[in-house]
């Protein structure tokens, strides 16, 4: 019937593990950030730019490059495979990530956050492109419906999170904290 519950195998599961992953680093990434900006403004070093206008590259060049970037990396996807480019992208995005926690100064960061969104561009369309190949009918439906929830949630849990990393840790909290994610998701993805 088509109420019957069907459950999912484990190379399924796997698949939305890393999709779920996967998009909410990029989701969450574009939040925790914004609480992040007021200390990354004060305790880094600038030269060429001045505080507010660093602050301003760091978040908006993020967002520009990822979003211009989605079509291409769409189109990338397909033609050279979904998780090879997947996997691409979250290599990218954790070394990026990973590189941005460790800026030694404010024009160092806004380059690097453009590399890091072009590397999150890969993995909101790898996430789709994924789910779409791995499952199926009513399963595919419900990952859509897991995959939207969970980035939702990441989105608007974002600031609490960047605010207790901020707080208690650093700012550079705000961007490391992607690489565990990140690895957990390339581990799904090779599992899938």
């Amino acid at each position: 019937t088509p109420l019957t519950y069907i459950e999912m195998n484990r190379a399924q599961r796997w698949t939305l593990v890393a999709t779920v992953l996967a998009s909410a680093t990029v989701f969450l990434d574009s939040t925790i950030v914004n609480v992040a900006l007021p200390r990354i403004g004060r305790e880094l070093p600038h030269s060429l730019v001045g505080v507010l206008e660093g602050q301003t590259y760091v978040y908006t060049g993020y967002l520009l490059s990822l979003s211009t970037l989605l079509i291409l990396a769409g189109a990338l996807t397909d033609a050279y495979g979904r998780r090879r480019m997947f996997i691409f992208g979250l290599a990218g995005f954790g070394l990026m990530s990973a590189l941005c926690g460790l800026a030694p100064n404010l024009e160092t960061l806004v380059v690097l956050r453009v590399l890091q969104g072009v590397a999150g561009a890969f993995l909101v369309p790898g996430s789709l492109a994924l789910i779409t190949a791995g499952l199926e009918g009513p399963l595919r439906g419900r990952a859509f419906g897991i995959w939207s929830g969970a980035s939702s949630g990441t989105t608007l849990l974002g600031p609490a999170i960047g605010g207790i990393l901020v707080d208690t840790i650093s700012w550079r909290a705000a961007f490391l904290i992607n690489i565990p994610i990140g690895l957990l998701a390339i581990a799904g993805a090779l599992r899938s």
